[in-house]
């Protein structure tokens, strides 16, 4: 269970790291805004603040075309290894 969950972040993580690689190459037109446009899931920041000490919460993905393209293909290498 715990390599499904690592295999699936890790191909959320590689495939966002590349559409925004290949956002910021391509010039500005549509390819672009589809490559570059994510969606934000979590929370923002919520900060105590407790007058000796200060904690800090929050989490925050962001999901682009290619982050869920690597979501399906290490999905099906998961698979293709079990």
């Amino acid at each position: 269970m715990s390599l499904t969950i690592f295999i699936l972040l890790m191909g959320l993580i590689i495939g966002t790291l590349i559409g925004d690689l290949l956002g910021m190459i391509l010039p500005e037109g549509a390819v672009k805004t589809v490559m570059t446009e994510s969606i934000k899931i979590g929370f923002h920041p919520f900060v105590l603040d407790l007058h000796i000490f200060n904690l800090t919460f929050g989490f925050m993905f962001r999901i682009n075309l290619f982050g869920i393209l690597g979501i399906l293909i290490l999905g099906y290498v998961l698979k293709w290894l079990y």
